[in-house]
């Protein structure tokens, strides 16, 4: 009878035993799922913050005029302006978007035809650009593109080319430094040195 009851008592442990076993191993692999799901949650958040293609900027910026006038001399003229953009990206190096900025003075340019020198009025000039970006390397963008200058005087072609730095701080908040060069048809020509935010919508 003692042995009976020993091997009773040994069975009823091993079964013990045996399901708490099973139990940690599900309690386990539960945990494990968890995990993985968490993670695939994660992941897809980040995947969807990535799916930002719509950037809207707006930069304050200098423009420098090489062929300026003042006082009736020719002088280097730096011109404060503000800029607004928005691009579209179509992948993860091109862009394709809108410029328009603005030069906040009035001033006098220089232009040379052969020997003749002829001096012209601008009021407040605002251009509207269509470019193109491809960002060549990490936090580096080149653009290009064209478009025209208005102002009450008269209203000129433009060509611009231009380098942008830029900083992700976030999948939808970029800090942007504009470095850009204008070509103004049958005009003046200035670079532009702007500094701002872009938001992804």
């Amino acid at each position: 009878m003692k042995f009976s009851g020993l091997t009773r008592i040994f069975f009823l442990l091993f079964l013990f035993s045996l399901g708490s076993g099973r139990l940690r191993a599900q309690e386990e692999s539960s945990t494990k799922s968890d995990m993985v799901s968490e993670m695939e949650e994660k992941f897809e958040e980040e995947e969807e913050e990535e799916e930002s293609r719509h950037f809207f900027s707006i930069m304050i910026a200098h423009d420098h005029v090489s062929q300026g006038i003042k006082n009736g001399d020719r002088t280097w003229l730096t011109l404060p302006s503000f800029m607004i953009a928005y691009n579209y990206m179509i992948n993860e190096r091109f862009a394709i978007g809108i410029a328009g900025d603005i030069i906040v003075e009035q001033f006098e340019f220089e232009v040379e035809d052969g020997e003749e020198q002829a001096i012209f009025e601008r009021s407040y000039p605002i251009a509207l650009v269509a470019t193109g970006t491809y960002r060549l390397i990490k936090h580096i963008g080149i653009l290009a593109g064209g478009g025209f200058e208005y102002a009450k005087e008269e209203t000129f072609g433009l060509v611009r080319f231009g380098i942008e730095p830029y900083l992700k701080i976030s999948p939808h908040l970029e800090l942007l430094l504009n470095l850009s060069y204008d070509v103004k048809i049958n005009a003046y020509d200035n670079w532009n040195l702007g500094f701002g935010l872009a938001i992804g919508l």
